[in-house]
């Protein structure tokens, strides 16, 4: 997976618990902010949250090795 730009715009989401197919923004800012947040979550509350972004959408999987591809860049 090609790193995306740490800095780019992201929301990180929740799916809410009136409607099957409603989310809830929980937070916005940096992609790498929004990836550090949702592994900061508990495994089981991370299958409910995503992060979006104009590159698309990450689940925690695809945040982690996010983050894994960004500390193997070189300085």
């Amino acid at each position: 997976m090609q790193p995306l730009p740490m800095d780019l715009p992201a929301e990180l989401h929740r799916r809410g618990s009136d409607l099957p197919d409603s989310d809830v923004i929980v937070a916005t800012g940096p992609l790498v902010i929004m990836a550090h947040g949702l592994l900061a979550l508990d495994p089981e509350a991370r299958k409910c949250c995503w992060i979006h972004s104009e590159a698309g959408d990450l689940d925690a999987a695809e945040a982690e090795a996010q983050l894994e591809g960004w500390s193997q860049l070189p300085h």
